[in-house]
């Protein structure tokens, strides 16, 4: 049998007005401008991602690889927070 795949939980989100400069693979810093109320959305996101990392247990290799994850959607001018993994060195 194929393996089921859940789809990634996300925590929420937000919306950006404009990136600056306009990103390129050369660009090396982006400045993002979010509203008051984006930011809001954004910064719940981020605190119930942070929640849910702090209930895992940092003794086990999986607890300490557990991370926050934030994807930048430049075509849709969207960030969304979800639950990620860091790689090991």
């Amino acid at each position: 049998m194929s393996e089921i795949r859940s789809k990634k939980k996300s925590f929420g989100g937000c919306t950006f007005r404009k990136s600056s400069p306009t990103i390129s693979v050369e660009t090396s810093t982006v400045n993002f401008t979010i509203s008051f109320e984006e930011a809001l959305k954004l910064n719940i996101a981020v605190q119930e991602c942070v929640r849910q990392l702090n209930s895992y247990n940092r003794a086990t290799s999986l607890g300490k690889s557990a991370a926050l994850a934030l994807i930048v959607h430049v075509d849709k001018k969207r960030i969304r927070v979800q639950e990620g993994k860091l790689n090991d060195p």
